[in-house]
């Protein structure tokens, strides 16, 4: 391994071993790490110099003893901005660099591609005024897209935004001063469980995030897997029913067609008027039994899912967010009965099935996580932080 290679490498996991243990000490990141003192010494001294590290007095936490210095990432080392593409608005999302959100802004939705670096631009622009910080302090910018985002960014087709062949970082790289990273809102999600969510300790596992639609990410060995062009992933597209209902991606009985919330409003209107989502599960927590029966139904085709992916994949765990965490609590004993039915016992005994606890946050938290990774990558098409 080439030696400036090791150094970043070995940069990056201090950096996030701060970032993940605000508070840590240089003895304890040897631990952390696994790097040696000297290696260790050099970098914190390196991220002293720019400013990315600051040292507090303190004791750590469930130890006694004398006060000792203690390292976390700076507030004022600069910002991250995660950028999401939503069905109704463009939302804006600020965070320090250890990831940690603290302001959002909501704009309209441009209405078509040629307007979105503008619009883009001005909403940064306009949460930086608000937070009092400037866009020079903009490390790394996310983009979070809804729908199939290619190798390099550019968005090959999105029914929620009725766009096709939009090649997104080129259009907003020349606008906003600083590095982009686009790629679709799931994968952005599922990176987001590795950097802050359920998934942290594991380098292996496949997540399921529902909204308008089912989307899915596939994380092996301690990175997504996006396939040969970047479309992997569409779990969505599963078929659990043969000849079923339509799907937004003109095919039919995909899992998306069933357990997305537009989906599950339409299923459960044939016998209870709903709006949203929300009246389908304050109506199971009424024990409405139609209402009941159709997230029964719903754990079936989830369960018939979820079996495919542990028989193929053999994950330690799959994550569950949006709508799916949203109904679990109605559909699990369903799903998991189908589970043991469908999936080879081996693999579906070294499964865990998790809810995620940040997908349905106020903020979101995906584009962020595109920012904090391209920050912190060791891509040589960036140059490094440090």
């Amino acid at each position: 391994m080439h030696p400036s290679y090791l150094r970043q490498f070995h940069a990056s996991q201090i950096f996030h071993a701060i970032r993940t243990s605000p508070g840590v000490s240089q003895k304890e990141l040897i631990d952390l790490t696994g790097c040696d003192k000297s290696t260790i010494s050099v970098i914190i001294k390196r991220f002293e110099e720019i400013g990315l590290v600051e040292r507090i007095t303190g004791t750590s936490a469930g130890k006694r003893g004398r006060p000792s210095e203690m390292l976390r990432i700076s507030e004022m080392s600069g910002l991250l901005m995660g950028v999401h593409l939503e069905f109704e608005c463009l939302r804006f999302v600020a965070a320090n660099l250890d990831g940690q959100p603290f302001s959002s802004k909501d704009a309209p939705l441009p209405q078509a591609p040629e307007d979105l670096a503008d619009n883009v631009r001005a909403g940064i622009v306009e949460l930086c005024a608000e937070i009092g910080r400037d866009l020079s302090e903009i490390r790394a910018i996310g983009i979070a897209l809804p729908g199939l985002v290619g190798q390099t960014g550019g968005l090959a087709q999105s029914s929620n935004l009725s766009w096709s062949k939009v090649a997104v970082p080129e259009l907003l790289r020349s606008k906003l001063g600083a590095p982009v990273y686009v790629d679709n809102d799931t994968n952005a999600a599922t990176l987001a469980e590795f950097l802050f969510g359920e998934c942290s300790q594991l380098s292996d596992f496949i997540m399921l995030d529902g909204g308008r639609g089912i989307g899915g990410g596939v994380f092996i060995d301690g990175r997504l897997y996006r396939g040969k062009n970047g479309f992997a992933g569409e779990l969505g597209h599963i078929k659990v029913v043969k000849d079923g209902r339509q799907c937004g991606c003109g095919s039919s009985g995909c899992l998306s067609a069933y357990l997305s919330a537009p989906a599950m409003i339409a299923r459960v209107r044939r016998t209870t008027e709903v709006q949203t989502l929300a009246d389908i599960l304050a109506l199971a927590a009424s024990g409405d039994s139609d209402v009941l029966l159709v997230l029964e139904e719903s754990g079936e085709f989830l369960g018939t899912a979820l079996a495919s992916l542990i028989n193929i994949f053999n994950p330690p765990a799959i994550v569950l967010g949006g709508v799916l965490a949203d109904m679990w609590p109605y559909i699990s004993a369903r799903t998991a009965r189908v589970i043991e039915r469908e999936a080879m016992q081996a693999p579906r005994e070294q499964t865990e099935i998790l809810v995620s606890k940040i997908s349905n946050a106020k903020v979101p938290w995906g584009g962020v996580a595109l920012a904090l990774e391209g920050f912190s990558s060791l891509d040589p098409a960036e140059s490094m932080p440090w």
